[in-house]
């Protein structure tokens, strides 16, 4: 077996975390990353010995500068994407937030260079990216409903 087997065979999935808020008017929370094309959700990646809930959380007070009440869990999607490998997203509720909440919004600049609310009734392709757009509509059926959604996505 040569060295370019054992790293293919011992690759892992990427495990993140990602946040579904909303404003007063239901319209969700996305934040425009200054290294890659489209817009994405409030989250990151889930560092060692955390847990996907305890890293949203993080990752919302890291990102947006707020701390936002996790709600419940609301998509898990195994995302397959040519190139750069496997992904394990988990979507929580991030739930509506409050007018002060929403005026403390500081995005982290090193990473994101804006936030914005957009409604999810029909939510452009050129905001999210084509793997999320199937997600998020899962993500918001499941809150709707009070379930959960599992997607198996390939890009």
């Amino acid at each position: 077996m040569n060295s370019t087997d054992m790293t293919d065979n011992n690759a892992r999935p990427t495990v993140s975390a990602g946040l579904l808020c909303f404003n007063e008017h239901g319209h969700a929370l996305f934040v425009n990353p200054t290294y890659k094309p489209f817009w994405n959700l409030p989250g990151g990646h889930v560092e060692q010995g955390e847990t996907p809930a305890t890293a949203a959380v993080r990752e919302g007070r890291e990102e947006l500068g707020i701390e936002v009440e996790l709600g419940p869990l609301l998509a898990t999607a195994w995302i397959t994407v040519p190139g750069r490998g496997e992904q394990v997203l988990f979507v929580f509720d991030g739930g509506e937030l409050s007018p002060a909440q929403q005026a403390a919004i500081t995005v982290q600049e090193s990473e994101l260079s804006e936030h914005a609310f957009f409604p999810t009734d029909d939510i452009d392709p050129a905001i999210a990216p084509p793997h999320l757009l199937g997600l998020l509509r899962s993500a918001l059926r499941a809150r709707a409903e009070g379930g959960v959604a599992y997607l198996e996505v390939s890009v």
